[in-house]
């Protein structure tokens, strides 16, 4: 696709609209932070023309500066003489408002994800992105960039980046529809006080000298030019079709597995088939990593903020595999690790030392990558990414944008409104 045709309104640093009191002004990170992915993570939040509410950039930046100050990390800077912290100095986040010289976004968005060339997604939908031009963990790196394009028909496209180190997708998700609320004009003093705590995570699980295997982190980052983002829609009722099918064709099944097992064991299932296809038929061992929030699974630890997960990986040992069989060893890895985490549940160490483990099986197959096939998925299902309501209506499409890290899959649910 042709480039957009962007002018750039504003670009400024925007600092939170109070001061960080001084009491806040270091942030530790804690175990979970200190091993996610040294990355930026960026999402698009679309939005139609709305006849009944317009957009304002004064509110919208109003509102954001207002919600970095319940969210001060992100206007901070990692330390300069501690790698395990964060300078909570309000140096401000990346900001940028353009202009987009085309009428209509939800036609261009169309022709994005029918690209008949190569269903390239990703040359199209980075230009709606403030690319932070710094390395994700350098102390002059901006936490977030937010970028707020605005089409001739009144449509808007938000892009945000934010350092996966300070934000899983919980946090992100949680930070938009925070700032959205903060943004929408109140009809009455229902006033969300929601109060994100930064610290509760480090309490339990600070960071540790760990020794991990060394490997170049290039390995996890693309500098090709050539990287090609697809976007793929599972419709539900052939996901819930396949779900039946499994515990029907397997007796040994005791009940249905998840949509996102079925899909992921899917995806498995056709890319070990290419691979087996470009070695000539000759199966490789193959490995499928994916992560397993810890929300929800950990008492009293359902809403903190941060990075909050453990990675887990399955795996084959070549040979030919039916759908079903990668449904167990997806199934079985998640059931024992949910075991494990149970029994730990009680003691931060050892979840702490289940974390390390895996992280450390997980890097030491990367170092394998050469002789053996490795898939990485996460997913961003059940986090209220449609709820994030600005004030002229819900997104009708969130898209989440590579940056640079490539041989990932992200797993998200749809606009239940426009199916």
């Amino acid at each position: 696709m042709a480039r957009l045709d962007i002018e750039i309104e504003t670009r400024k640093m925007l600092k939170p609209s109070a001061p960080t009191p001084d009491n806040l002004r270091t942030l530790k990170l804690s175990l979970f932070d200190q091993l996610a992915r040294s990355a930026y993570v960026a999402v698009l939040f679309n939005y139609l023309p709305n006849s009944t509410s317009s957009y304002n950039h004064d509110e919208l930046e109003k509102s954001l500066a207002e919600t970095l100050t319940k969210f001060y990390p992100f206007a901070g800077r990692f330390g300069k003489d501690d790698p395990f912290s964060i300078d909570c100095n309000d140096e401000g986040v990346e900001y940028v408002q353009t202009k987009v010289n085309a009428h209509d976004l939800a036609k261009f968005l169309s022709k994005a994800a029918a690209d008949n060339n190569n269903n390239n997604i990703e040359s199209s939908l980075l230009h709606l992105l403030t690319i932070i031009d710094h390395q994700p963990s350098s102390p002059s790196s901006p936490l977030l960039g937010v970028q707020v394009n605005v089409f001739n028909n009144g449509g808007i496209s938000i892009g945000i980046q934010i350092s996966h180190i300070v934000a899983d997708a919980f946090t992100l998700a949680t930070f938009v529809n925070e700032w959205a609320h903060t943004n929408m004009p109140q009809d009455n003093d229902d006033d969300n006080n929601y109060l994100p705590s930064f610290g509760q995570l480090l309490s339990l699980f600070p960071a540790r000298v760990i020794q991990l295997p060394s490997f170049d982190p290039n390995t996890l980052t693309s500098t090709c030019t050539t990287n090609v983002t697809k976007r793929f829609v599972f419709d539900a009722l052939e996901i819930e079709n396949l779900k039946k099918k499994t515990i029907k064709e397997d007796s040994t099944m005791m009940r249905q597995p998840t949509r996102l097992v079925v899909v992921m064991s899917l995806l498995w299932k056709v890319l070990a088939h290419i691979s087996s296809d470009k070695n000539n038929g000759n199966s490789r061992d193959s490995f499928f990593g994916f992560v397993m929030c810890l929300r929800g699974r950990i008492p009293s630890l359902e809403r903190v903020v941060g990075t909050f997960s453990i990675p887990e990986i399955a795996n084959t040992e070549g040979g030919e595999y039916e759908l079903n069989d990668f449904v167990k060893l997806i199934g079985n890895r998640i059931g024992e690790t949910c075991a494990a985490i149970g029994k730990a549940s009680k003691s931060v160490d050892d979840i702490s030392s289940l974390t390390i483990n895996n992280q450390i099986k997980i890097l030491e197959k990367i170092l394998q990558r050469d002789k053996i096939d490795i898939y990485g998925t996460t997913s961003w299902c059940k986090y209220p990414w449609y709820e994030a309501d600005f004030g002229w209506g819900k997104p009708f499409w969130v898209s989440p944008v590579s940056v640079g890290i490539h041989e990932l899959i992200i797993l998200m649910d749809t606009n239940m409104e426009m199916e």
